[in-house]
């Protein structure tokens, strides 16, 4: 894909096209795009419901 810094600069320039606040961060040789904006309050819940759905059908999966 080519060196990091020039992968950085494409993911950032990416983000800012879909009107992103785009950061880079590098964890364990793995690049994270991410946007720095404020998550919506309906995004927030929704993410937190299937979170607990996940949870709640593993540990059912346990018992």
């Amino acid at each position: 894909m080519g060196e990091l810094k020039d992968v950085r600069r494409a993911a950032r320039e990416a983000g800012r096209r879909l009107g992103w606040q785009p950061k880079t961060q590098v964890v364990d040789a793995r690049l994270f795009v991410y946007d720095e904006r404020e998550v919506p309050r309906e995004i927030s819940e929704l993410a937190a419901g299937a979170a607990v759905d996940a949870v709640d059908a593993e540990l059912r999966g346990r018992e």
